[in-house]
């Protein structure tokens, strides 16, 4: 186990790596209320020295001119910007909570029908996530059932929650699996109520798929788990990401710049789902941020930041 280290020691560490630190006392303030495993251990790589290969030059060092101030313009960047696509992420999900509990109980009627085996696909392969749905489900309705709130009222007051209720309680992982459990021709009037708002918004008839609703809510889980966790978004990047060929399509943009993953990746599978006010909302929210922080960084590029999000030259004129 490393030893405790105060923050002065830290401090006279990273200057010992090369660091600057322009005001020592802003420092320690910094290191007194955030983490110097969130913010050095987090935002540092862009700083370091790297070999030939693009690995950091071992011991530690830093590059010339690069300062404890610009690592952490990087990490309030780096929380800034998501609080900006989570703010729409959130609009996502409420919409997809709203449509999944309107559109399965307008056709399954009966009390509790979502704890119901048949009331999902009849598909071999997804029995196990059928089951555990509904497991999921019912541990949620037993847990809050417990306290102050809307599922113990419905419990006390009605005998059962809707699942309009029950939605406000399922993360927008739990939604994923719910909407892969449905049978196909939930999914595809699902799907199609976003195929009707983007063509009320844009003009365009377009055909959006079940299998591109799946990946957008995966793709968009991901991210949404990485911004409510505080985690780091900048260079985050799907291990596998989710099928685009056909959202690629539909946006006229190469797979190749939405197959990797990416922040460019969330913005654009986002255009299909969020009203298009929202989502120009959001690119213009996005620009006013990346303006304001373009001119705290010397050391390095900042535009080499925004191409590690994969927000290339233009990027906003392609969505």
């Amino acid at each position: 186990m490393k030893p405790f280290k105060t923050h002065r020691q830290q401090l006279a560490i990273l200057r010992g790596r090369g660091l600057k630190i322009n005001s020592g006392s802003k420092a320690l303030r910094i290191l007194e209320s955030e983490s110097y495993y969130a913010v050095i251990n987090g935002y540092k790589d862009f700083f370091l020295l790297k070999d030939p290969t693009g690995k950091n030059i071992l011991p530690e060092t830093y590059i010339t001119n690069a300062t404890f101030e610009e690592i952490y313009e990087l990490y309030s960047f780096d929380r800034d910007f998501r609080n900006t696509i989570l703010e729409f992420i959130l609009k996502f999900e409420s919409s997809i909570k709203s449509k999944i509990s309107y559109r399965f109980s307008e056709k399954y009627k009966e009390p509790h029908a979502y704890l119901i085996l048949k009331n999902y696909t009849r598909v071999s392969a997804k029995l196990k996530d059928v089951l555990s749905l509904i497991s999921t489900i019912s541990n949620t309705i037993s847990k809050n059932g417990k306290k102050k709130g809307s599922i113990a009222h419905y419990l006390d007051k009605h005998d059962g929650v809707p699942l309009w209720v029950l939605v406000n309680y399922l993360t927008i992982g739990n939604m994923q699996y719910f909407y892969s459990c449905l049978d196909n021709s939930l999914q595809n009037t699902i799907a199609k109520d976003f195929s009707i708002s983007y063509k009320r918004d844009y003009g365009n008839v377009i055909h959006f798929t079940p299998d591109m609703l799946e990946s957008t809510l995966k793709t968009v889980t991901f991210f949404r788990n990485v911004c409510a966790h505080e985690e780091r978004l900048y260079n985050f990047k799907l291990h596998k990401p989710a099928p685009s060929a056909g959202i690629g399509s539909i946006l006229s943009i190469h797979t190749h710049l939405l197959d990797k993953g990416n922040i460019f990746t969330v913005l654009a599978f986002l255009k299909l789902v969020l009203p298009k006010k929202e989502h120009q909302k959001m690119i213009k929210n996005i620009n006013k941020l990346i303006h304001s922080y373009s001119s705290k960084f010397n050391s390095i590029n900042f535009n080499d930041i925004l191409l590690e999000m994969g927000l290339f030259t233009n990027w906003d004129q392609s969505l």
